[in-house]
Order: structure tokens, then sequence, then C-alpha cells
């Protein structure tokens, strides 16, 4: 099995410089989808894990705290999940510190 170095030379000169450019970006766009999907199935960090714990153990956001429980009886968690916990976390906290409309008819104390 020889390597045709006249074929490798024609196919080479047939490539343009968009070609190689569009070869480039793709290579990139998938290199860090590969790196991010890496990133998101690691497991959490020793802190991370604590705070999972105290929003477990937390009563101010039930949401939240029924899902960090959930996080905690599975072994081990993914940096994924903890940040689904976070956004959970946040969003809750969120709409717990707004205050519900006021009755424009309702007379103020």
């Amino acid at each position: 099995m020889a390597i045709d170095v006249e074929k490798i030379r024609t196919f080479l000169s047939n490539l343009t410089l968009e070609q190689i450019y569009n070869s480039v970006f793709i290579f990139i766009v998938l290199l860090i989808l590969i790196l991010a999907s890496i990133a998101l199935y690691g497991p959490v960090t020793t802190d991370q894990t604590q705070q999972v714990r105290q929003l477990a153990s937390q009563q101010r956001l039930p949401q939240t705290q029924d899902m960090a429980l959930a996080l905690l009886e599975q072994r081990p968690i993914y940096r994924g999940q903890y940040l689904k916990l976070m956004q959970a976390y946040q969003q809750e906290s969120v709409r717990a510190h707004q205050l519900p409309a006021v009755d424009a008819d309702q007379p103020e104390n």
C-alpha cells in the first residue's frame, strides 16, 4: 500500500483558501463542543458539594432544597447538574424577593 504523492499534490492544489478557513473554523467549533461536554460531565469539587449540602439544609427555598436533596442522593454529582441547581436557586431566590402587586382599590394601612 504505497502513498500516491501525485494524488496528494493534486488534492492540495485544488484546495481554496475559503475551504481551508472553513475547515479550521469547523475544527475549532468541534473542539469547543468536545471540551464543553467534558467539562459538564466532570465531577464537582468539594466546595461545590458543600454548597449543595447547604442548599439541601436550608428551608427558605423549598424547590431548590428538593433538587439539592435529590442531587445528594446520587453519586457522583456532575458539573452540569450542579449548574442546573445553581440556576434554579438563582431563579427561585429572585421570585422569593419579588413582592406581589398591590391593587389600586385596596386601602393602605
